[in-house]
């Protein structure tokens, strides 16, 4: 009996983060996605929300969230590898459905394109796919740095590699270049982590038993 409750209570203090989590992912991810109708003369308010809205749409941070599910609610490697992708499968529901309410009812700037339902069916299961795979790996990671902290390497080549995708031109905009400074604060940040779990490692093996 007591199993059942803690693994009930398991399973809903988990639904409960996810959906929190995955509201406010989804929400701001769609945000980010219509930054570029704000206009040139964007205020300070602006800029922050923007800000915002583009890191957590940012792979690095989607990466980081499912990590945290992996790390916080993973007691095992197949909660983890099922808890991360079942989180990333609900941010990404919420992203296309914010996406869907902003187009048909507030965004007024482009009419939309006409496509066929193949097409959307097409596009669904590959964006469903690579969240998948992202919850799955992140997941993993999360559980596996319980036991290992220098995973979040790993997490490393993935900001370096945001970086890369965003480009020289994202550092001449104040919204872009205050991600990418934020991504290399987060790879320092992370640098100096594992340096000093490696010196407290270091003097736990010369330390006499």
């Amino acid at each position: 009996m007591k199993n059942n409750q803690e693994f009930k209570g398991h399973w809903q203090r988990f639904i409960i983060f996810s959906l929190s989590i995955g509201l406010i992912v989804g929400f701001f991810s769609v945000i980010s996605d219509y930054i570029p109708s704000i206009g040139e003369k964007i205020m300070i308010l602006e800029i922050a929300i923007s800000y915002l809205a583009v890191m957590i749409n940012s792979l690095p941070v989607w990466f980081i969230l499912a990590m945290i599910i992996g790390y916080k609610f993973g007691r095992n490697i197949k909660e983890a590898l099922l808890f991360g992708a079942l989180y990333t499968i609900i941010a990404i529901t919420f992203y296309f459905l914010f996406g869907y309410i902003y187009e048909s009812f507030i965004y007024e700037g482009v009419i939309p394109v006409s496509t066929s339902f193949k097409d959307q069916l097409k596009v669904y299961a590959e964006w469903y796919g690579a969240s998948t795979v992202g919850g799955l790996v992140g997941g993993t990671l999360g559980y596996l740095f319980k036991k290992n902290r220098f995973v979040l390497l790993f997490l490393v080549l993935g900001i370096i590699l945001q970086l890369f995708v965003n480009g020289a031109r994202s550092w001449d905009n104040p919204v872009g270049f205050a991600q990418n400074m934020s991504f290399c604060l987060m790879i320092i940040s992370i640098f100096i982590y594992l340096v000093i779990v490696m010196k407290k490692n270091s003097n736990k093996e010369q330390s006499p038993a």
